[in-house]
């Protein structure tokens, strides 16, 4: 039977994607319409309409990979970027080149809108293959938690619960009131439920003292996170003398029987080892006040981050996150591989990649 490559149509292909999509990546993965609606169609950074492709055989979906363009901010330069994601191949047709396929129909597509770059988190399953297509491996990503609320811990330990409730009661005793005499006094915190327009100037402010990482401007925030339609967010606004200096955007749920946040976003000056840990503080109360157990924040290696957030009670998790491994492919000549290497000269988030997005 003849096979075509064809760009996703929502009304005509919706249910054989999400289809392969569950026999992928299991009963677990995002198979609401409205979202991928959303996250394909109405992406602004589109040029030609979405670029997520399908491999049809009739009208059996049999491979799929796309991308998701937005802009990276490189060294000054903003570049038209995309994520490889929804790699997919049937298992019955396993070990037939598809993946290599459509990768590379993904890069000419990509090629043809003008993406500068093709960047990808790639997991255990990926990788491999991309290292065998000749993508560079740009960093290993880090991610960095801290605990709030010790009760689930306490129990799992120790296996007494009143045991393990008065040891979290006498814990978060005493770490609330060790957060009360450390935060700086000086930074206040507004709480919202959207990310408000007034973050475009603490991204104008601080954008260039980065050297690599995704546009944080309000366009992008506003499309990401307050127009996605499957989740509320939870914006956090640091302040000082009523300036906003960082931001930080929660994604609260619960994960392994625990309540917990991730910072899908976490933006303050780099250099600033002061703003970061206030930021860093700023969450911590957060969680406290909502019953939160603990926090979650991915970042690069880019400025005082990593020292600022261990020096803060943060560690690296034991486990490293499941898709870790970033890799890219130039497509233009407007940046080069050296620009772009290196854990060092990036800052990323939680909100970066597939797995916020439950893809």
């Amino acid at each position: 039977m003849e096979r075509e490559i064809v760009r996703l149509d929502m009304d005509r292909d919706f249910e054989a994607f999400e289809e392969l999509s569950v026999i992928s990546f299991g009963e677990g993965t995002n198979s609401k319409k409205e979202m991928y609606q959303w996250l394909f169609d109405k992406n602004p950074y589109n040029k030609s309409g979405n670029m997520m492709y399908l491999l049809k055989e009739g009208d059996k979906v049999i491979g799929c990979d796309g991308l998701l363009p937005n802009e990276l901010y490189v060294n000054g330069k903003v570049l038209l970027t995309a994520h490889s994601v929804k790699s997919m191949t049937h298992p019955d047709y396993k070990k037939q080149g598809i993946f290599r396929t459509m990768t590379q129909n993904s890069c000419e597509r990509g090629l043809k809108d003008g993406v500068d770059v093709v960047i990808g988190l790639a997991n255990d399953q990926s990788y491999p293959a991309y290292q065998r297509f000749g993508w560079p491996t740009l960093f290993e990503k880090e991610v960095y938690v801290k605990p709030i609320l010790i009760n689930n811990i306490l129990k799992r330990r120790i296996k007494v619960g009143f045991l393990a409730s008065m040891g979290n009661a006498v814990y978060s005793s005493y770490m609330k009131n060790k957060l009360k005499n450390q935060m700086d006094k000086e930074i206040t915190f507004e709480i919202l439920d959207r990310v408000p327009e007034k973050v475009q100037e603490c991204w104008d402010k601080y954008k260039s003292k980065y050297s690599v990482m995704l546009v944080r401007d309000y366009k992008y925030l506003n499309y990401r996170y307050n127009e996605r339609p499957d989740v509320n967010y939870v914006t956090v606004l640091a302040k000082h003398k009523g300036e906003i200096i960082g931001f930080a955007i929660l994604h609260n749920s619960v994960a392994n029987g625990s309540k917990m946040t991730s910072a899908v976003e976490f933006f303050t000056d780099p250099t600033s080892e002061r703003y970061i840990k206030s930021l860093a503080d700023g969450l911590a109360k957060y969680c406290y006040e909502n019953d939160l157990e603990y926090v979650v924040i991915g970042t690069g290696l880019y400025g005082k981050y990593k020292k600022a957030l261990l020096d803060n009670g943060f560690m690296i998790t034991r486990k490293p996150p499941k898709n870790n491994m970033m890799i890219a492919n130039i497509l233009s000549d407007r940046v080069t591989l050296e620009e772009i290497t290196g854990h060092e000269n990036w800052h990323i988030t939680q909100g970066d990649g597939e797995t916020e997005l439950d893809l």
